[in-house]
């Protein structure tokens, strides 16, 4: 992996493979926990089973270098929504991550000290419609995506629609707070910003919001408190040369 440090206002994204395939599967469910394990067998489908399986287990493996620790004797506790922390003694590491996994890639955002929230969808243009849009989006937002060009729109709904759940994400909260509750920046060449949070107008100075390249087909967005991020893109497994 090379430097496992995290250095001030650093954060790592780790693009994750995790394609429905057999292959490893049993070795990496050795790593888990008995409740991860439960979690994936909970899976109708084998291939998310090996999908969530897959995931976790990398996200074990990267936060265990930068921790120090084997993959497996990693714990966690999870917030009142369910994101997941670091817990025992490790809690006082201040590593700080976020998960997020759609069809057959994954992201894992890494900080030191710095809350993260990370978004990756597969852009799946019967479910951009405006009816899904006029639900989830505020009035401004999907005044935007109706000024669009039809064939522009399922990659702008995408990239709102990550942006918005990686502000979610980050605070931890869940669908606790309605995603028309605040307002995003999206459309063609426009960077990810949070240009407006209704229940607390401070939150919009207290976050930076970024554009994550996925690859072709996905839309990604990463979410960290403070300013003036340094991103490293990481690539898990890891390619060698």
């Amino acid at each position: 992996m090379g430097d496992s440090t995290l250095g001030e206002n650093q954060v790592d994204i780790w693009l994750i493979d995790v394609a429905g395939q057999e292959d490893g599967v049993e070795r990496d469910r050795q790593v888990l926990s008995p409740d991860e394990v439960r979690r994936a067998d909970r899976f109708y489908f084998e291939k998310d089973r090996w999908r969530f399986t897959k995931a976790r287990s990398a996200m074990r493996h990267i936060l265990g270098r930068y921790a120090g620790r084997p993959p497996q004797e990693l714990a966690f506790s999870y917030g009142p929504k369910g994101k997941p922390e670091l817990s025992g003694e490790l809690e006082k590491s201040g590593i700080k991550f976020n998960l997020s996994h759609s069809h057959e890639l994954a992201f894992l955002a890494v900080t030191r000290r710095l809350t993260v929230g990370v978004d990756i969808e597969r852009i799946n243009p019967e479910f951009a419609t405006e009816d899904v849009a006029e639900r989830f989006f505020s009035a401004n937002e999907v005044r935007c995506l109706q000024a669009l060009p039809s064939l522009e729109r399922a990659d702008a709904f995408f990239s709102c629609w990550t942006r918005k759940e990686a502000y979610i994400k980050a605070l931890g909260e869940g669908l606790s707070v309605p995603l028309d509750s605040f307002e995003v920046a999206f459309g063609p060449q426009i960077p990810a910003a949070l240009l407006a949070v209704r229940f607390d107008p401070g939150e919009k100075t207290r976050w930076s919001m970024y554009d994550i390249e996925a690859g072709q087909g996905y839309k990604a967005a990463l979410v960290v408190e403070g300013k003036e991020h340094r991103l490293r893109h990481l690539q898990w497994p890891e390619i060698l040369s």
